[in-house]
C-alpha cells in the first residue's frame, strides 16, 4: 500500500469522528432562536404541549399543567380560532416541536409568542386568509412583513401572527410581533438567553425550558416563604436549562441541565471547591417541614476555610453586636462549624406563621455553652428570659435581631430573635421559642422524616452530589396560601409528594436539576373519596357527654372510649370487628373533652380526661399491657366542667387547665402533684373556653377570656398581668389567642368580638389595632374556632342559616349556605395539609376541606358531634358518630 495512500486513511479516521462530533455541537438548540426577541426571560421547545395527552410520572401527571408549561399550553388555544376544523388543526401541529417566548409586560403578566413549523404549502395558503364566523381578519405591514390582525366580529383585536421563513409567528400582542420582524433583521450579538442556549443540542429531548433565574418569582407566593427563596434562588446560575427526561416508566420526573456558567454568590463559594454529600439527617427533621434548604460537601477542611475567609469580610451589625457582648469568644461560632447548614421553613402553627429552624453542624458544643449563657444573659434586656430548660435541652435566647445572618449570610434571615439549643451533631437555632419547643417535642417522639415514607430516602443516594437543595413539601408550601394572588397548581399539589431543586458545581459550572416526586400511594377512582362505613358498635344508652376518640400521634392508630352503666371504661380499638374491652373503672363517665399525650413524659401516650370529680391520666404498657391509672380530684368539691390541653410544662410535657362549674380554674401539672387552683385573687365570669397557654423562655402565661370582653394575662402564679385586664368594650363568643408579630418577633394578643372587630392586643396590654370585618347581615356574629387540642384557629362568620370561613387575617375562605338551625360547627387541625370543617346540620354531619369542597359522598348521621381522626400513611380520614343507638365508625380515602 502506498504511503499517500496509508496518510489518506489516517487522515479519515481522524476526521470523520471529529466531523461527527463537530456536527453534533453544532446542530444547535430546536428553538426558533433568530426570531425571539433578546428580552426573553422564559423559552420553552416541546414537541408534545399540542398533544392530546401529556402525562409523566407513576401519577400520571399532566406535564401541560405544570408551572410555564401551563401558559404555552394555554396559548396554544388561540388556534381554534383560525379554523373551525378541530381535525385540520390537530394534523397541522402534529409531532411539530414549537417554541414559545415569554416577554414580560407588567410586574405580574407576561405576554406569549408562539413560533411553529409551516411545512407545507397549503398550510400558508390557508393561514394567510383564514375563515372562522367568530372572527374578521385585518392585515397591515411592518418592515415589508405582512402582518395578520384577528379582531373579534366587534372589531376587538385577539391577537396577531405573521408567516416568516416558514415559521408561523403568533401572540396575543401586535407589537410583540413587530419586536419579532425587528429581531430578525438584526444581528446583533447580546448577552441573553439566545446567546447563551442557541447552540445546546436539546434534540434528545421532547421538552426543554430555558429561562432566567428571575422567572421562578412568577411561581413563588410572595409571602414570608419567598424571602428565604428569593436568596437560594442566587445559587442558581442566572441563565439555566431544563430538559425533560423520557416520561414513559420512569416513577419520578426528572429536569436535567446542560450547565451554565456558576453565579457569583457567597455560599457558592463555600461549596464549589468538592463534591456533594449524601444527606443523613433524617432524624433531625420535623415532619411539620414545608421547606427543607441544605448545603453540604464533603470536603470539611476546604469549606471551613473558605466560610472563614467570606465572614473576614462580611459587614454585619449582628455579628459586630456579638463580639460587643463576648468579645474573642464569638470565634468559638465559626471555628467549629462542619460543612453542612440546614434551613427548616415550618408549616404554620397556631399562632406562628413563619416559624424556622437552622441546623449547622457543630463540634464541641461543651465548649460553646458557657459562652452561649452569657451572651444570652448580656444581650437580653428582660430578666430571667435569657435561659430556660426543656425536656433537657439547655434553650438560650439572644435578643440580637437577624443574628443567624451575621454568622451565616442573609440565607439565614428571618430571626428578630434567636432561640438556640443543640441536638447532636446540631446546633439548633429558631426564631420562636415555641417553634424551638415544637421541634424537640418532634424529635424526642420520632415525628420525623426518618419515619416518613415519602422522606426518608431523600437525597441519600451516593450519586447525589449536588451541593445544595432544596425540598419542597407541595401540599404544606401551598395549604397556607388562601388569598395569594398566586395561581395555584392544583393537579401538581394533589399528585405529587415533594419538588427537590438541586444544583451541582464543577470546576466553573453550575448544573441545576428539578426532581417530582409523585405520591407513592395511588387510590382508584371508585374509593377515593367515597364514605365507607367501617363498623357498627350497638351501645343504647351512651352515658359520656360526647363521643370519645383519640389517636396515637406515632402511629395513627385509632380507638374510642365508652363508660357502661358501672362507670367501666372500654375501649374499642380493633375497628374491624367492633369488640369492646375493659380497662379500668371510673367514678362516673367522661364529661369533658379526652386526649392522648405523653403526659408522664415517658416515651408513649397516656389517656387523659375528666369525670364529674376526678381527673384521670389512664397509661398502658406497650410490652405487657399492664394498665395504671392516675386520678386527681380538685382542691374543692365543685363539679368539673371542662378539661382543654395545654403545653409548656417544666419537664416538656403537656398540662391541663380543668374548669369547675362556678367558672374556676385549676392547673394539672404532672400526676405527681395535686390539682391547684389558678385564679386566687381574681374571680372570673362567663369564661369562653378554652384557655390559651402563651408561653415564653422564663414566663408561663395564660390567656382567660371573658364574655363581656375582658381579657387577662396571667402569670404562673395566678396573678394577673400587669396591663391587665385588657378591655374590647364589647362582647365576645371566642378566647383570645396569641400570635408572634413577622416583623418584632414579639408575642401579642389576637381575638375577634362578636361583631366583627379583630383586636392585637401587646404584652403591655394595650390595644394597638382594631380591624372592622366585613358584616353582610345585620345579624351576622363572629368568633374564634379552635380545633380539638387548641393546635390551631380559624375565624368564623355566622347568621341564621349561613356559615362563612375566614382566614386569621379576616379573609373569606367560603360560605356554607342553608343551614338548619342550631347547627353545630367543628375545626379539625392534623397538620396544616390536612385540616376539615365538620358540619352538623339536623342529624346528619357533613365535612369540608378548607377550600370548601364537600369531603366524601354522602353525609354522616350523627345525633351529636362527630370526632375526626386522620392517617396520613393512607390518607384517610375516620368520622366516628353516633346514630340510631349506634357508636358507627366510617372513613374516606382523601388521595
Amino acid at each position: 500500500m502506498s504511503k499517500k495512500r496509508i496518510i489518506t486513511i489516517l487522515l479519515a479516521i481522524i476526521l470523520v469522528p471529529a466531523g461527527y462530533f463537530l456536527y453534533k455541537s453544532f446542530r444547535g438548540s430546536s428553538a426558533a432562536w433568530k426570531y425571539i426577541p433578546s428580552n426573553a426571560v422564559v423559552v420553552i421547545t416541546s414537541e408534545h404541549l399540542q398533544d392530546s395527552v401529556y402525562e409523566g410520572t407513576d401519577a400520571n401527571l399532566d406535564l401541560k399543567r405544570l408551572p410555564l408549561l401551563d401558559i404555552a399550553s394555554d396559548n396554544l388555544s388561540l388556534l381554534n380560532l383560525l379554523s373551525p376544523d378541530q381535525k385540520k388543526l390537530n394534523t397541522f401541529l402534529k409531532g411539530k416541536n414549537i417554541s414559545y417566548s415569554y416577554h414580560p409586560r407588567t410586574n405580574t403578566e407576561w405576554g406569549v409568542i408562539m413560533y411553529i413549523p409551516v411545512e407545507e404549502e397549503k398550510d400558508s395558503k390557508w393561514l394567510e386568509n383564514p375563515h372562522h364566523d367568530n372572527i374578521r381578519v385585518m392585515h397591515h405591514t411592518f418592515q415589508d412583513n405582512r402582518i395578520t390582525d384577528i379582531n373579534d366580529t366587534h372589531s376587538r383585536p385577539l391577537f396577531s401572527y405573521v408567516i416568516k421563513d416558514k415559521f408561523l409567528i403568533l401572540s396575543y400582542y401586535g407589537d410583540l410581533i413587530e419586536d419579532v420582524v425587528r429581531t430578525s433583521s438584526l444581528h446583533i450579538p447580546s448577552s441573553n438567553l439566545k446567546s447563551t442556549f442557541s447552540k445546546s443540542d436539546d434534540s434528545n429531548y421532547g421538552t426543554s425550558l430555558y429561562l432566567k433565574n428571575e422567572a421562578w418569582r412568577s411561581i413563588i407566593p410572595t409571602n414570608n416563604q419567598s424571602k428565604n427563596f428569593a436568596e437560594f434562588a442566587k445559587a442558581f446560575p442566572d441563565y439555566q436549562d431544563f430538559h425533560i427526561e423520557n416520561t414513559g416508566s420512569e416513577n419520578k420526573l426528572q429536569m436535567i441541565s446542560a450547565g451554565t456558567d456558576s453565579p457569583d454568590y457567597y455560599i457558592t463559594d463555600w461549596l464549589k471547591n468538592s463534591t456533594g454529600s449524601p444527606f443523613k439527617g433524617h432524624k433531625h427533621i420535623s415532619q411539620q417541614t414545608s421547606y427543607f434548604y441544605r448545603f453540604g460537601v464533603k470536603d470539611k477542611p476546604d469549606f471551613q476555610k473558605r466560610f472563614l475567609k467570606w465572614h473576614k469580610k462580611l459587614k454585619s451589625e449582628a455579628w459586630e453586636k456579638l463580639v460587643y457582648h463576648i468579645g474573642n469568644e464569638s470565634n468559638l461560632l465559626l471555628d467549629n462549624l462542619g460543612s453542612e447548614i440546614i434551613l427548616c421553613q415550618l408549616e404554620e402553627n397556631n399562632s406562628i406563621s413563619d416559624g424556622k429552624i437552622i441546623l449547622a453542624e457543630f463540634s464541641n458544643y461543651d465548649k460553646l455553652r458557657p459562652v452561649l449563657k452569657k451572651l444570652a444573659r448580656l444581650s437580653t434586656p428582660e430578666s430571667n428570659v435569657s435561659t430556660d430548660q426543656f425536656q433537657g435541652y439547655d434553650i438560650y435566647s439572644v435578643a440580637i435581631p437577624e443574628l443567624p445572618a451575621g454568622i451565616y449570610g442573609p440565607m439565614f434571615s428571618g430571626f428578630p430573635r434567636t432561640y438556640i439549643t443543640y441536638v447532636a451533631p446540631y446546633l439548633v437555632m429558631s426564631n420562636n421559642s415555641q417553634v424551638l419547643q415544637n421541634y424537640i417535642v418532634d424529635y424526642e417522639n420520632q415525628l420525623t422524616w426518618k419515619q416518613s415514607a415519602e422522606y426518608d430516602s431523600v437525597l441519600t443516594s451516593s450519586k447525589s452530589d449536588a451541593q445544595l437543595s432544596l425540598v419542597v413539601n407541595l401540599r404544606k408550601a401551598q395549604s397556607r396560601g388562601e388569598g395569594s394572588d398566586t395561581k395555584s397548581y392544583t393537579d401538581l399539589t394533589s399528585k405529587i409528594e415533594s419538588v427537590i431543586l438541586r444544583c451541582r458545581y464543577e470546576g466553573g459550572d453550575a448544573y441545576p436539576e428539578i426532581t417530582l416526586n409523585p405520591k407513592k400511594r395511588q387510590t382508584a377512582n371508585k374509593v377515593l373519596n367515597r364514605t365507607f362505613l367501617n363498623i357498627d358498635v350497638e351501645w343504647p344508652i351512651l352515658y359520656d357527654s360526647s363521643l370519645t376518640a383519640l389517636q396515637n400521634p406515632i402511629d395513627g392508630s385509632s380507638e374510642v372510649l365508652l363508660t357502661d352503666k358501672d362507670n367501666n371504661l372500654l375501649r374499642v380499638n380493633n375497628l374491624k370487628t367492633g369488640k369492646t374491652e375493659t380497662i379500668t373503672k371510673l367514678n362516673g363517665p367522661i364529661v369533658t373533652s379526652a386526649y392522648k399525650v405523653d403526659f408522664l413524659n415517658i416515651g408513649r401516650q397516656q389517656r387523659i380526661f375528666a369525670t364529674s370529680s376526678a381527673v384521670y391520666a389512664v397509661d398502658e404498657d406497650d410490652s405487657t399491657h399492664v394498665i395504671t391509672s392516675f386520678s386527681k380530684a380538685l382542691p374543692s368539691a365543685a363539679r368539673i366542667t371542662a378539661l382543654n390541653m395545654i403545653d409548656g410544662g417544666e419537664d416538656g410535657s403537656n398540662r391541663f387547665i380543668v374548669t369547675d362549674a362556678y367558672g374556676e380554674l385549676y392547673i394539672w401539672e404532672s400526676v405527681t402533684k395535686a390539682i391547684r387552683k389558678l385564679n386566687r385573687s381574681t374571680h372570673f365570669d362567663n369564661i369562653q373556653g378554652p384557655v390559651i397557654a402563651l408561653n415564653q423562655i422564663g414566663n408561663r402565661n395564660y390567656i382567660v377570656t371573658q364574655k363581656n370582653g375582658k381579657i387577662y394575662l396571667l402569670k404562673t402564679t395566678g396573678a394577673v398581668k400587669d396591663g391587665f385586664p385588657a378591655d374590647i368594650l364589647a362582647r365576645t363568643e371566642s378566647p383570645f389567642t396569641w400570635t408572634q408579630n413577622p416583623t418584632t418577633g414579639q408575642s401579642e394578643l389576637v381575638g375577634i368580638s362578636v361583631y366583627g372587630a379583630l383586636t392585637r392586643i401587646n404584652m403591655d396590654g394595650k390595644i394597638t389595632s382594631q380591624t372592622q370585618l366585613l358584616r353582610p347581615e345585620p345579624s351576622c356574629e363572629f368568633k374564634t374556632l379552635f380545633d380539638r387540642n387548641s393546635l390551631d384557629w380559624i375565624l368564623i362568620r355566622t347568621s341564621s342559616n349561613k356559615a362563612a370561613f375566614l382566614t386569621k387575617e379576616g379573609k373569606e375562605l367560603f360560605e356554607i349556605k342553608n343551614l338548619l338551625p342550631n347547627s353545630n360547627i367543628q375545626y379539625h387541625f392534623f397538620g396544616v395539609d390536612n385540616r376539615f370543617i365538620t358540619i352538623r346540620s339536623g342529624n346528619y354531619t357533613t365535612i369540608f376541606d378548607m377550600t370548601g369542597k364537600r369531603l366524601g359522598d354522602k353525609p354522616i348521621p350523627s345525633e351529636m358531634k362527630v370526632q375526626l381522626t386522620y392517617l396520613p400513611s393512607y390518607y384517610k380520614l375516620l368520622i366516628f358518630s353516633r346514630s340510631e343507638k349506634k357508636v358507627q365508625v366510617w372513613s374516606i380515602k382523601l388521595r
